[in-house]
C-alpha cells in the first residue's frame, strides 16, 4: 500500500493547510490558539476562503450560484442536525453547528454578501463599503469569536456589536491591501479616491478604539487576527496613494514580531 493510502483522513489538516496557502494572517493568529481553537477556527477560514472566491472563479454568473448554494445548502442541513458527506471543509464546519459551537446567521449573512459579488454591483460609498464589510468580515469575526469561547449566544448586542467592528476595521484594512487586484479581477471595481479611503480609515480605526473599550485588551486567537489593521489603517489614512499602488504594508519582522508580543501576553 501506499504511503498516501496508509495516511489518516485529516479534514483539519487539510482546511489549515489551505488556510495558510490563502489566508496567511489569519493562520498565523490561529496558531497562537490553543489546539482546540485551531480545530475550530481552520474550518471556519477555509470556508471563507471558499465563498470569497466563488465569485471570480469563472465569468459565469450562474457557475458561482451553484457553488455558493452548495455552502448554503450544507450550513443549512447542519442545522437541521445533517452532517456534511466527506468533504474537506464542509464536513467539519458542519460539525461545528451540529455540535452547537457556533450559529448558522453569520455564514448565512456571508454568503448573501458574496452573492452580492457575483452580481458585479461592487459598493462604492462609505457607508455601502462599512456595510458590506460588516456582513463578510464583520459577520465572521463573530462566528470566530463565537468558536473560541469570546462570545455566547444569548443575544447580548453590545459584545456582538464589539465583535463586528473589529472585524469591520480588519475586513477595511484588508480591503485597502486588495484594491490592485480587485480592481485586475474587474467586475467594475473601482480603487476609491483618497479623500474615501481617509474617511473609511477614520471610521475603521474608531471602531476599533470602540471595541478595545468594550471587550478590553485581553484576546483570542480569533481577535488576535486583526492583529495588524490599526498599523495598516493609520498608514493607509496618512498616505492613500499607497492603497492605489499596493505599496501598503509593514516590514515582515515587524508584521511578526507585534503578533509574537501580543501572543505572549494574551492581548489582541
Amino acid at each position: 500500500m501506499t504511503e498516501a493510502a496508509n495516511t489518516p483522513y485529516d479534514p483539519i489538516a487539510a482546511c489549515a493547510e489551505q488556510v495558510a496557502k490563502g489566508d496567511p494572517d489569519r493562520f498565523m493568529a490561529t496558531m497562537t490558539g490553543s489546539i482546540e481553537d485551531r480545530k475550530r477556527l481552520f474550518p471556519l477560514y477555509a470556508f471563507n476562503l471558499e465563498i470569497a472566491r466563488a465569485p471570480y472563479m469563472s465569468q459565469e454568473p450562474m457557475v458561482a450560484m451553484i457553488r455558493l448554494q452548495f455552502w448554503r445548502d450544507v450550513i443549512e442541513a447542519a442545522v437541521d442536525g445533517t452532517e456534511a458527506p466527506r468533504h474537506d471543509v464542509a464536513t467539519p464546519l458542519s460539525q461545528l453547528l451540529i455540535w452547537g459551537d457556533m450559529r448558522s446567521a453569520p455564514l448565512l449573512r456571508m454568503i448573501d454578501a458574496r452573492e452580492g459579488d457575483v452580481q458585479g454591483a461592487p459598493a462604492t460609498t462609505h457607508e455601502a463599503i462599512l456595510s458590506y464589510l460588516r456582513e463578510t468580515t464583520g459577520a465572521l469575526v463573530l462566528a470566530a469569536c463565537q468558536l473560541c469561547g469570546g462570545a455566547d449566544f444569548s443575544g447580548d448586542f453590545e459584545q456582538d456589536q464589539a465583535f463586528e467592528d473589529v472585524g469591520v476595521a480588519q475586513g477595511l484594512a484588508n480591503w485597502l491591501m486588495a484594491q490592485p487586484a480587485l480592481q485586475q479581477a474587474g467586475r467594475g471595481h473601482v480603487v476609491p479616491e483618497a479623500d474615501v479611503i481617509e474617511a473609511l480609515c477614520a471610521d475603521g480605526l474608531a471602531r476599533l478604539e470602540s471595541a478595545h473599550a468594550r471587550i478590553g485588551g485581553r484576546g483570542n486567537a480569533a481577535l488576535r487576527a486583526a492583529w495588524r489593521s490599526k498599523s495598516l489603517l493609520s498608514e493607509a489614512r496618512k498616505h492613500p496613494a499607497r492603497v492605489q499602488t499596493g505599496e501598503l504594508g509593514e516590514a515582515e519582522i515587524l508584521r511578526r514580531g507585534r503578533l509574537l508580543g501580543l501572543s505572549l501576553f494574551g492581548r489582541w
